[in-house]
């Protein structure tokens, strides 16, 4: 109180006793002593002709009798900093303070804003110690996730370290009987370590998107109320947005990968003999990093005229099926063709078909939505890339007409490779590794991918190799 009083007091000297305000560039009568605004002082002496008189106590002053008082205006400084209020927003339409929220539309009113609404207010006080307690719910629960998020990152780096240590302790143990296969084995456990190191940064970003959100509510706690409920919705919507997002599994694919390939290494280290053929079948990646895909066929797709074993790996030209089959929008009703069941959007992927001899067929790839009923021609205009036999020569199926492949015979074994990002589908013989053909780069846009047979006329015959 008596810092107050203190205060006004100093106001009351301070003040210009002709405009009432604080001294602007004040000056001092030399006569009698007394101060006042310069500009003040000059109009009530403009009238006025040789001396003038003192405009407070009359006392007379000659021309010029006055000098500046730069001690005063140094101390009206002082006083007009410590009597300015903390400052205050004020509505820009009705220049009141903004001591309303709107819960509603999320914003600051003066008293007459409010007035012209239908929305609920509340004081500006309560609105931030609601909001202020909602910033520390969020950021309590932020520091949770964060905390939990770095134990699961400790023990997944554990663990990852454990399985890396153990498979380079098996491939140490194993390195006279992998032989030639060295060099493909730590390749993939090249490729292994960056996948993780990728995974490690993907969950260093996350930590630090949480605490970026973390740092941003505690500067919001800190901030004045007005500062706080400014943009509070939006701020409160966006660090708590996490809670929507499912948090990564505690083992990703990435290292479920890297404990098959463990547990596989393991099982090669204690049959050695059957080395090459699991290897072949399971874990080898040859130098184009294409890996070998598991290919069923789907009969759901296949044509009335095909009959699809029962592991789904042979199809057989028949006549005609024994009963009628139902006929869906997946099932082919004019071209002899069936879809394998595995459909492919990214990777590289290769897969072998067996041709037995006898008449036409092709084998390739297919789009998900190729074209189930009416006659086509097979060709990557159509959605197909394939390769067969056509009128007894070994041909690739492309427009305007098929491409004759220069081989003296047919391949016993086929393999088909798909480099999805890249376009390519390629064919080679699976016994020599030569390459039969390789169809333009094409833009797959997304769409799925599935292995394709088809079957011309005769007892034709295509088995997926396992």
């Amino acid at each position: 109180m008596a810092a107050g009083n203190a205060v006004e007091n100093l106001q009351e000297e301070t003040t210009c006793s002709i405009c009432l305000d604080f001294f602007r560039d004040p000056v001092m009568l030399l006569s009698c002593g007394h101060n006042f605004c310069r500009r003040c002082l000059d109009r009530c002496s403009a009238g006025a002709t040789g001396a003038g008189s003192c405009p407070q106590c009359r006392l007379p002053f000659p021309h010029g009798g006055f000098r500046p008082n730069r001690q005063l205006a140094n101390v009206v400084a002082v006083v007009r900093e410590l009597a300015t209020p903390a400052a205050e927003e004020l509505c820009r339409r009705h220049c009141r303070p903004l001591s309303l929220f709107c819960r509603q539309d999320g914003i600051l009113l003066c008293t007459a804003c409010a007035e012209h609404r239908a929305h609920p207010t509340v004081p500006l006080e309560e609105a931030a110690r609601e909001y202020r307690e909602r910033f520390e719910a969020s950021l309590k629960a932020l520091e949770e996730e964060d905390e939990r998020c770095t134990r699961l990152a400790a023990a997944a780096e554990e663990r990852r370290q454990d399985m890396l240590e153990k498979l380079l302790e098996v491939l140490e143990g194993l390195w006279q009987a992998l032989g030639k296969q060295e060099s493909r084995f730590l390749t993939r456990l090249g490729r292994l370590r960056r996948g993780l190191e990728e995974q490690r940064r993907g969950e260093a970003a996350e930590l630090a998107r949480l605490r970026q959100r973390r740092a941003e509510l505690q500067a919001k706690c800190r901030q004045p109320d007005g500062d706080l409920l400014r943009d509070a919705q939006i701020t409160l919507s966006r660090c708590t947005e996490w809670r929507l997002q499912p948090s990564p599994p505690p083992m990703p694919e990435l290292e479920a990968e890297l404990e098959d390939f463990t547990l596989k290494m393991n099982v090669l280290a204690e049959v050695v003999k059957q080395f090459k053929a699991i290897l072949r079948c399971s874990l080898e990646e040859d130098s184009g990093g294409y890996r070998r895909a598991t290919v069923t066929l789907d009969p759901a797709t296949a044509h009335p005229q095909i009959l699809v074993s029962a592991d789904g790996r042979t199809a057989v030209r028949r006549e005609s099926p024994p009963a009628p089959l139902p006929s869906g929008t997946e099932r082919f009703e004019s071209l002899r063709c069936v879809l394998g069941r595995q459909g492919f959007v990214g990777g590289r992927h290769r897969w072998a078909v067996e041709v037995h001899p006898g008449p036409d067929w092709a084998l390739g790839v297919a789009r998900e939505f190729v074209p189930r009923k009416g006659y086509f021609g097979l060709s990557p205009e159509q959605g197909i890339w394939a390769v067969g036999q056509w009128l007894g020569q070994l041909r690739a199926f492309t427009r305007p007409g098929p491409t004759s492949l220069p081989h003296v015979r047919v391949p016993r074994c086929i393999e088909v490779d798909l480099d999805y990002a890249g376009g390519r589908v390629a064919f080679r013989d699976a016994d020599s590794e030569t390459e039969i053909f390789t169809f333009p780069p094409a833009a797959f846009a997304g769409e799925r991918l599935r292995p394709l047979l088809w079957l011309g006329e005769g007892p034709a015959l295509l088995t997926l190799c396992p």
